[in-house]
């Protein structure tokens, strides 16, 4: 599901949901196997000091054990897995119910209702067309009318705002979990690009997730945010990123703190401005994984060095990509592009807004930012270098990736 586009009925009545299920299905029978596996392993191996009681022997008891260990987590991560999409799904499945039950209401209705793909429920009749045929009480059949049509609409809106928050939470979980992978499995699961040079990127540029998530801001710096932004939304962040937050504002008082959210509406702006002759049909790509998204981790990062240090800077984004369940590649293009950033602003102090522009997009020409792009015989995008693919043809990351070991 795709995290800006509104939900429509008729998308979600479409929906074949036997997928979700055979794959519970298939996680919950994976586990049990490799469970078995496991096990019987373990006896095997428990038995062996009849015939290897040695240095070597207990070393390869060891890892045995290790091993036994990490496929165990693997168990219990199937089974986590299997029961959030199972979760999930029922959701889904309890939400199309109640959304096919009004829509049945909808048209059962004597008010001669019609319902529009976002939820909304109207009348083909007008008032006055109702207010001649219920002539003796006009003004009450308006109200039955219109109460009627506010309950339906609501109803069919509260269950594709209900689907939605059930996709968000999903995916949130599901990320928590697939940071309980462990390194091993982890290294052995994700490709790694052909280019030396790039896998070097991939494993290097990585965080660990987040312990602690908290909503920031709150308070009276909350209300003072809101004072310039009434629209302003506290958010969740890791604890890492609040607190570099917090730093800035002791160091450089709410003013400060009104300049960053300032620069990252300058940097949104800016890649938008960079990339606006791109095809619509592109555009998605371009700016969620591609290069639009590179010049725009680039210029925020130059403009946040400039005003703020490249210390604090380099502090805050990586505390940023402390999310949980980021796909590595992702996350690899993000740091990398972040560090280019803050690299050309510290080569290029003085540099106006303007020449810092030209300078990211000079750099992204020349290949020395990364994009994702999707290499031939795999079925998930890799970072590449920003000057091997067209603008218009990087790939994006769906959904949640498995995370890499954290380096930073």
């Amino acid at each position: 599901m795709s995290e800006t586009e509104p939900l429509k009925i008729s998308k979600v009545l479409a929906w074949n949901l036997n997928p979700a299920r055979d794959l519970v299905a298939a996680l919950n029978r994976v586990a049990e196997e490799v469970e078995a596996e496991v096990e019987a392993a373990a006896s095997a191996v428990a038995g062996s000091y009849e015939y290897f009681n040695s240095e070597s022997g207990e070393s390869a008891r060891q890892r045995a054990q290790d091993d036994r260990k990490d496929a165990l987590t693997t168990v219990d991560i199937y089974q986590e897995l299997a029961g959030v999409i199972n979760s999930t799904t029922a959701v889904f499945e309890g939400m199309i119910l109640l959304i096919r039950a009004a829509i049945k209401e909808v048209e059962d209705s004597e008010w001669d209702l019609f319902y529009l793909d976002d939820g909304e429920v109207g009348s083909r009749k007008s008032n006055w067309e109702w207010m001649k045929k219920y002539w003796w009480s006009p003004g009450t059949a308006i109200a039955h009318k219109e109460l009627e049509e506010a309950r339906l609409s609501g109803g069919l809106r509260v269950c594709l705002n209900r689907i939605q928050e059930a996709d968000l939470m999903a995916e949130g979980t599901i990320q928590g979990v697939l940071e309980k992978v462990p390194n091993p499995a982890r290294q052995a699961l994700i490709a790694m690009p052909s280019d030396t040079e790039l896998a070097k990127i991939l494993t290097d540029y990585q965080t660990d997730a987040t312990k602690e998530t908290v909503v920031w801001p709150s308070g009276w710096l909350l209300d003072i945010v809101r004072s310039w932004d009434p629209t302003f939304k506290a958010g969740a962040m890791p604890r890492e990123e609040a607190t570099a937050l917090e730093s800035l504002v002791s160091r450089h008082g709410v003013i400060g703190l009104k300049e960053f959210y300032d620069i990252k509406t300058e940097a949104e702006q800016a890649a938008e401005d960079q990339y606006s002759g791109v095809d619509p049909r592109f555009q998605r790509q371009v700016f969620s994984d591609g290069h639009g998204d590179a010049f725009r981790h680039a210029y925020w990062n130059a403009r946040m060095t400039q005003e703020f240090g490249a210390e604090w800077t380099q502090t805050y984004t990586t505390a940023h990509e402390k999310t949980g369940g980021n796909p590595s590649a992702r996350e690899a293009m993000d740091l990398y592009n972040n560090d280019l950033g803050r690299e050309i602003a510290l080569n290029n102090p003085d540099a106006s807004p303007e020449q810092l522009r030209t300078k990211i997009s000079e750099a992204i020409q020349d290949g020395h930012a990364v994009v994702l792009k999707t290499p031939d015989g795999q079925s998930q995008p890799q970072i590449t270098w920003s000057n091997q693919v067209q603008v218009a043809a990087t790939d994006l990351q769906s959904g949640v990736g498995l995370p890499l070991p954290g380096k930073q």
